[in-house]
């Protein structure tokens, strides 16, 4: 079957689709919106040198898109998966656009009773709010893919440093008349002040190129956030940024990365190499990631194989490090820990002499192999929930390495930790203030990973990194 036979069939197919809880609109030949009350699917046909669609769910109570991924039509079967997928996410669009509120207080009793007092009243005067509410232990891991975080009174000293953690939050304490009497009324007025002032703004991310870049490449990152995988992709050549896009689904598989680097590499048969960037276990070009069921897949292998390009991977935590040395040489030896949110374990990163350290088999800063070894005032897991509690998990974490390595300096990525010099006085229970690095508190968890991916994979493809040779002969 070739391509015009499959876009035809893969059409008929999707018109086929009928479902009463969306209708289907028609907008020309290759475009099919799919629409329902709260949000609308479009599917777009591109006719380039291959057959390309694109599935994109939007709404016009969203800031940004529910659900965005493109691919090469050929093979049906997956075609009609990814729609399904599409399907799905629609149909939750109702719950995804409301505007979602999270109350908190020290037990989450309180809050919990007064969250099912606003739902009631919410859904009594059609507004598009959805209140729950959580105890301050949960708080921050339960805050990631919610908009607005109201604090009972009683955890209200919490206020900045919880503003200072979920930056791109409203985050308020509620009024202590307001909470004492249950005043839902005032309330619902205080978040629509609150979301009339609002100006969110997506994190700036600077484009990855630089002009000693002599070829043109792709730089893939998979990011967990806010219970999504999103899949950052980002092209260069030489000084100039060629693409950028992101991809958006609730599920991550090997065939999502696959579409994203096929697409790009359609659309610009220049790209010499690429870079994947991903969380997870990765050894000499091999990922685990236990949550998506991934385990110990050649990446590498596959994809050099099949595009007969250069191809590296590089766990998140070293490319932070390579990208951190990279613009800041005059930081010495250097420790870069990353631990997102959520997170009972970070990885490290680590750079002597200006050379990244993996070690046998990329087991170098594998911290959760040690974590049993050492001892918390209360279990680790519920020291990853907050401030108070992440500094302690933390610097217990990086000691080990800091006795063994010697860094001058610690770059560290861990939104729960707000002030680096509350790690440094945890650490100096431990350390001579002499012994320890000088702590920098990176503030993406973008920019470093990216440019870091792109100087490893300059590296081996100008041959001054040896990476896996029993692949030279597939690259081009």
């Amino acid at each position: 079957m070739n391509g015009n036979e499959m876009y035809e069939q893969f059409k008929s197919w999707i018109l086929d689709q009928k479902d009463p809880a969306y209708r289907i609109d028609v907008i020309n030949d290759d475009a099919v919106d799919y629409v329902t009350a709260d949000a609308a699917a479009h599917v777009q046909f591109y006719h380039l040198e291959y057959e390309i669609v694109s599935f994109t769910i939007d709404s016009p109570k969203a800031e940004e898109p529910l659900f965005f991924l493109h691919f090469e039509l050929q093979d049906m079967d997956h075609a009609k998966e990814l729609f399904e997928q599409m399907i799905q996410a629609l149909k939750k669009a109702g719950e995804d656009v409301k505007v979602r509120i999270l109350l908190s207080c020290t037990s989450g009793f309180t809050t919990s009773f007064f969250a099912d007092r606003l739902n009631t009243a919410a859904e009594t005067l059609s507004l598009d709010y959805s209140f729950s509410a959580v105890s301050y232990t949960d708080l921050f891991e339960a805050a990631q893919d919610k908009d607005v975080i109201l604090l009972a009174p009683q955890i209200g000293y919490m206020l900045k440093k919880a503003r200072e953690i979920l930056k791109d939050k409203i985050v308020l304490q509620i009024p202590a008349d307001v909470f004492a009497t249950y005043n839902v009324t005032r309330t619902f007025d205080l978040i629509r002040e609150q979301l009339a002032e609002r100006d969110r703004k997506e994190e700036p991310v600077e484009d990855i190129h630089d002009p000693e870049w002599d070829s043109s490449i792709l730089i893939v990152a998979v990011i967990r956030r806010a219970r999504k995988y999103e899949i950052h992709y980002r092209g260069a050549v030489e000084e100039k940024p060629l693409e950028r896009g992101v991809v958006i689904k609730e599920t991550f598989d090997i065939s999502d990365l696959d579409d994203v680097i096929n697409v790009t590499l359609i659309r610009h048969p220049e790209i010499k190499g690429v870079a994947i960037v991903a969380p997870g276990v990765v050894t000499d070009g091999r990922l685990t990631l236990t949550p998506a069921k991934i385990l110990d897949v050649d990446l590498v292998g596959e994809f050099t194989k099949k595009y007969q390009r250069t191809f590296v991977l590089i766990n998140d935590a070293n490319a932070a490090a390579l990208g951190y040395y990279a613009n800041h040489r005059d930081c010495g030896n250097l420790l870069t820990y990353y631990h997102p949110v959520g997170n009972f374990v970070g990885g490290a990163g680590v750079v002597i002499d200006g050379n990244l350290v993996i070690g046998k088999k990329d087991i170098a800063g594998e911290c959760a192999n040690y974590l049993k070894l050492l001892n918390f005032s209360e279990d680790r897991f519920d020291l990853a929930r907050t401030p108070e509690g992440i500094t302690e998990l933390v610097a217990k974490i990086v000691l080990p390495m800091i006795c063994t390595l010697g860094p001058d300096t610690l770059a560290l990525y861990c939104d729960l930790l707000t002030d680096p010099d509350e790690l440094k006085q945890y650490l100096m229970k431990y350390l001579d203030e002499k012994y320890i690095p000088d702590i920098q508190k990176l503030k993406s968890n973008f920019w470093e990973v990216f440019y870091g991916a792109g100087v490893m994979l300059y590296n081996v493809m100008h041959g001054s990194v040896e990476y896996r040779k029993d692949l030279a002969e597939d690259r081009k």
